[in-house]
């Protein structure tokens, strides 16, 4: 009996393609918010209809098969190319308001999005912006979703396997060291030139920023070098409370230097030092089949523009006590 052509449907194409990148379907799951059943099915289904397995199956990851890289090739430029279509036909919607979904943290969002979003209404007035302020890794998950048009993030949050999308740099932001305003470093050598002094309580609490930070092990040991009688007096998951703590007096920070500027020439009331860790490079990210389509590509050009005239807030030198450390 002659067997009936194989009908892959788009819905099954989408749900391969997420699993695939994924590599697990607790995290495909999440991304498309389908049960992870129903995953499994019509991953299964798929594999009936081509005749090949397309995943070996491990205990907690799958990893593609010859068959099933081949599938994973092909599906990126289907869905690209079926996506880039429907992109382009939006724009001859009638009466249909462009929106342009961004995720990305808010200390980037407060800094870049303004001047970008009015430099994209010059040339698209009607263009809805819906902003999200989200963690990286939730960020790459929507992006995978096709929840998100553009995610702005920072480069170390980005898995080298990240293929399918375009980066585009927009600026780099130092780590810098947040003390009190009443905190002068420059001529402090070590914290025996402190003493007993309430400079010292301050510096030795350190508030820890806990929100998924790959920075996080360097920085613990970066305190440890530098001041190694410190202690984590708090933890936070946002750079603003951090910041509002060493404001009052209460410890220090390591922050992106962005961070502490609130808006226009509006900063936090700390003062800042340069460190010798690794700046933050940020970038965005966006599906590939957008960067070439209407309103996207302007946006993205808006966003570079944007970082590369970004002003950050006053930071002094490396002072003395922090000289010594090599990381």
């Amino acid at each position: 009996m002659k067997k009936e052509p194989i009908g892959i449907t788009l819905h099954q194409l989408k749900i391969f393609w997420t699993v695939a990148q994924a590599s697990s379907f607790t995290k495909a799951s999440k991304i498309l918010g389908l049960a992870q059943p129903s995953l499994s099915q019509q991953i299964s289904k798929l594999e009936d209809e081509v005749g090949s397995l397309l995943f070996k199956r491990g205990r907690s990851q799958m990893s593609l098969t010859e068959a099933g890289l081949f599938l994973q090739r092909r599906s990126e430029i289907m869905l690209s190319s079926i996506e880039e279509t429907m992109v382009g036909l939006r724009q001859f919607g009638s009466g249909q308001k462009g929106l342009i979904s961004i995720g990305l943290l808010s200390s980037v969002a407060r800094n870049l999005l303004p001047a970008a979003s009015e430099k994209l209404s010059e040339k698209f007035p009607e263009i809805e912006l819906d902003i999200m302020e989200i963690a990286p890794k939730e960020a790459i998950e929507l992006l995978y979703g096709r929840q998100l048009s553009v995610a702005v993030l920072a480069e170390d949050s980005i898995a080298k396997s990240i293929l399918s999308f375009s980066k585009t740099n927009l600026f780099e932001d130092p780590y810098v060291l947040a003390v009190p305003k009443s905190v002068s470093l420059e001529n402090i050598k070590s914290l025996e030139d402190l003493k007993s002094s309430p400079i010292r309580k301050a510096l030795s609490n350190i508030i820890q920023f806990e929100f998924g930070n790959q920075h996080k092990k360097r920085i613990e040991e970066w305190f440890t070098s530098v001041l190694p009688n410190s202690k984590v007096f708090a933890k936070t998951r946002t750079y603003e409370v951090a910041l509002s703590m060493v404001q009052s007096g209460r410890g220090v920070a390591v922050i992106p230097a962005l961070a502490a500027r609130l808006s226009g020439n509006l900063d936090f009331d700390v003062n800042l030092y340069r460190t010798n860790l690794p700046v933050r490079k940020i970038v965005s990210l966006i599906p590939s089949q957008y960067i070439r389509v209407e309103p996207y590509k302007s946006f993205i050009e808006a966003l570079s523009d944007s970082g590369k005239n970004m002003k950050l807030p006053k930071i002094h030198k490396v002072p003395p006590i922090l000289e010594s450390l090599s990381l």
